[in-house]
């Protein structure tokens, strides 16, 4: 396959951060971006569902061939975890429904691939992520949740080789 359309996912259930890139001979397209954002005034099962809802209309509208998705890491909350555990498995079902191929990576490991080491700042991840895509950073209004999902999608594009995809 010459070209390879990603989804990469930053899990979270205030804010999904969510992209599709198209990589084709070692070049990256940013096609598409954005935030699902869910109310805190709905319980959490209707947080769910529509963040699920929205992430397969991506998926149906936008046919990648391959997923990246954040390793869940966190050291504070026990609570934002779980919640945040369940709405990546949400993510993980629809990529098993649309038969997609899905790779996972860890916060250290998407700043060290973005960003040239694994303590970057999300400030350094963020302007990376301008630079390799060529985006205007002073017409940049991206959420960080967003530029997360980018630079996990620009990870998986510079590892899919080292994993032996096609």
């Amino acid at each position: 396959m010459s070209s390879v359309r990603i989804l990469g996912i930053d899990p979270g259930y205030d804010r999904l951060g969510v992209c599709v890139l198209d990589t084709e001979q070692g070049k990256e397209t940013l096609v598409f971006s954005t935030c699902i954002t869910t109310s805190k005034k709905e319980s959490f099962e209707e947080r769910l569902l529509k963040a699920g809802d929205e992430l397969e209309n991506i998926i149906k509208e936008y046919s990648p061939n391959e997923v990246s998705i954040e390793k869940i890491f966190f050291t504070r909350s026990k609570t934002t975890a779980m919640h945040v555990a369940q709405i990546r498995g949400v993510c993980i079902y629809l990529t098993q429904k649309h038969k997609l191929l899905m790779a996972e990576y860890s916060p250290p490991e998407i700043k060290l691939s973005v960003a040239g080491h694994g303590g970057a700042s999300k400030d350094d991840v963020s302007f990376m992520v301008s630079r390799i895509l060529k985006l205007d950073q002073t017409k940049n209004k991206t959420l960080d949740d967003e530029m997360d999902a980018i630079a996990i999608a620009l990870t998986h594009s510079s590892h899919r080789k080292m994993k032996g995809w096609k």
